[in-house]
């Protein structure tokens, strides 16, 4: 009998280091896939990049553009624990992803707080926790409002910034993949986060830059 627990123990440790190695290896060539598209697209903004690798969990890059509204910009890629099989399917069946993040500064510094979340668990736990802030107040718009939730800190201003057609037409050509757009006076100005595909990388980009503009 102890002879054969050993064994199961060999035998599941070997398994356990097999999937680790494969699943990091997976997350290694999804990684390299993404800087390469990442790489192409991130060039008109800045020709250097500070590059901090994750492990196998992801990257993350940072630059300051010559040109342009945004002064800053960072670029996160965090991907899913596919090392660990179990826990890489529980997190699947519970809704979770590969996720791009991009934070930025911009020019001019925002004078208000705006939220847009998409609806669902998570956004509504988000949404609900805004709300209940004193200096936030929900708001609708007419074209988003379908499937974000909407919470600013200045009403006026933000639904201002929501007039904006460049920056509304961006967030609409993402149907409703975006997470969650957060803009505020504090550093990073601007906060991106949605799925990680690599469609999105140069749409995000646009996005970023439409909401710098639109803060002239």
């Amino acid at each position: 009998m102890p002879e054969l627990e050993i064994y199961l123990i060999i035998i599941l440790a070997l398994a356990f280091t097999a999937a680790y190695s494969i699943g990091s290896r997976y997350n290694y060539k999804i990684q390299k896939k993404i800087w390469k598209t990442l790489s192409e697209e991130i060039k008109p903004y800045s020709k250097k990049v500070a590059f901090q690798g994750l492990g196998s969990s992801g990257f993350k890059i940072a630059c300051k553009p010559a040109t342009g509204k945004i002064t800053k910009l960072e670029i996160s890629i965090v991907l899913m624990s596919r090392e660990i099989p179990l826990y890489y399917f529980l997190s699947k069946y519970m809704g979770k992803h590969d996720t791009i993040i991009i934070k930025s500064n911009f020019e001019v510094v925002p004078n208000f707080s705006l939220e847009i979340v998409k609806k669902g668990t998570k956004g509504t736990k988000l949404h609900r926790q805004l709300v209940e802030r004193s200096n936030y107040t929900e708001l609708q718009h007419e074209k988003l409002s379908e499937r974000f939730f909407i919470a600013g800190s200045n009403k006026d201003r933000a639904l201002e910034f929501l007039s904006d057609r460049n920056v509304v037409r961006e967030i609409i050509q993402f149907d409703g993949e975006i997470d969650r757009l957060s803009i505020t006076s504090e550093e990073p100005h601007l906060l991106l986060s949605c799925p990680m595909k690599e469609n999105v990388i140069p749409r995000l980009l646009n996005l970023a830059s439409a909401c710098g503009k639109a803060l002239e």
